[in-house]
């Protein structure tokens, strides 16, 4: 099977996206598939050792949104070549254009939305979307042999937005080695120098944005910490401008001892800080799968999050997480609840576990994107 996909930067300080589709192109060329990666730009490619092509296109002409004649013959060859092509997000131009590419030369396509189609997302730039949609963006999605979203809370804010019927919801690939048997190399020692276990940790990994709650985070931590002493360790990178804005309430509210700025990390770094924490809060206002839980959760830490999460029925049916409000107060009540109870952080840090070994452990997960694109090929 010879399968393309097209992502346009492979920066994974961007977000999940593009760690979803390195572990997805990976893990179908575990399977023996034969799978490129094209991309405009980006260094965090998959290692050669993977088995996928990547391949980058060139820069794509947003004014125009085209890519230059000669490199639409050379997307052109390839695809026809392809027997499936995996388009990813549908607010990236080039994908419309690929997408007639596609249909012209009979190769049958699939797009994952990853949440852009969700309510919250379509409140935003509103009367650019629809314009969009309206552009281009619903024949892109219409004319897809399948539209892939990862959870069935999802689908159903995507249902609204296509007049076909070809929704396949398939949860995200993820493997959990690394996190249920960390490495040596991944020791908080080595990462970071001079910790001490005391006091209990509190951490937030995932981009620093405005939907994400940070802010409210933060309040919360006012909260608790007039009865508990805690620590939050906020990681991630983002809008500088909002950084600032952050730390600023951070200062304002006299959290400085209690609140750090890590940064984005990634790699053993990241698994480090996941062996430090006692929990994993992510009170988002919108988020589509988050990989960032079942890292947490195969950790063993219990994780707290919102009905913002389109996998949080999963979630909370895992018995390892508490689904809460986005309010401060909501937030602050659940951190004391899991300070207040070693033994209720320990038997939820333990359902987590369980869920992520009996979700994402063996091909189960990548062998039904497999029977997505033989349905899409009618094999």
């Amino acid at each position: 099977m010879q399968i393309l996909h097209y992502c346009a930067r492979l920066r994974l300080s961007d977000g999940g996206v593009v760690r979803a589709v390195l572990d997805l192109t990976e893990a179908l060329a575990a399977r023996g598939k034969n799978v490129t990666l094209m991309s405009t730009e980006g260094d965090d490619s998959p290692e050669a050792t993977t088995g996928v092509q990547v391949v980058k296109t060139g820069p794509f002409d947003r004014r125009p949104i085209r890519f230059s004649p000669q490199k639409l013959q050379e997307l052109t060859e390839r695809i026809a070549a392809a027997d499936i092509m995996h388009l990813h997000t549908p607010w990236e131009p080039a994908n419309i254009q690929l997408a007639k590419i596609a249909r012209s030369c009979g190769t049958p396509y699939i797009i994952s939305v990853h949440g852009m189609l969700d309510d919250w997302v379509m409140k935003t730039s509103t009367l650019k979307k629809n314009m969009y949609l309206m552009l281009g963006g619903k024949k892109l999605l219409n004319g897809a042999s399948a539209v892939h979203c990862t959870a069935e809370a999802e689908a159903a804010q995507v249902q609204k937005r296509i007049s076909k019927a070809n929704i396949s919801v398939v949860p995200l690939v993820f493997n959990p080695d690394g996190y249920l048997n960390p490495p040596p190399t991944s020791d908080p020692d080595k990462h970071w120098q001079g910790w001490e276990p005391p006091p209990p940790v509190v951490l937030f990994l995932s981009r620093i944005h405005p939907k994400k709650g940070v802010d409210r985070l933060i309040e919360a931590m006012s909260i608790v910490c007039k009865t508990h002493d805690v620590k939050c360790i906020i990681a991630g990178s983002g809008d500088a401008a909002y950084e600032i804005e952050l730390r600023g309430i951070v200062e304002s509210l006299n959290l400085q001892q209690h609140v750090d700025f890590a940064g984005f990390v990634q790699g053993d770094r990241k698994t480090a800080l996941y062996r430090i924490a006692n929990m994993f809060a992510l009170p988002t206002s919108q988020e589509n799968f988050g990989l960032v839980f079942p890292e947490a959760m195969a950790c063993s830490l219990p994780v707290i999050t919102t009905r913002g999460v389109d996998i949080w029925p999963e979630l909370e049916a895992s018995g390892g997480a508490l689904i809460i409000s986005e309010k401060p107060e909501a937030i602050a009540a659940a951190i004391i609840k899991l300070l207040d109870d070693d033994l209720k952080r320990k038997e939820m840090g333990e359902s987590a576990r369980k869920w992520v070994v009996d979700s994402f452990t063996g091909d189960t997960v990548v062998n039904k994107y497999i029977d997505v694109y033989r349905r899409a090929m009618n094999e």
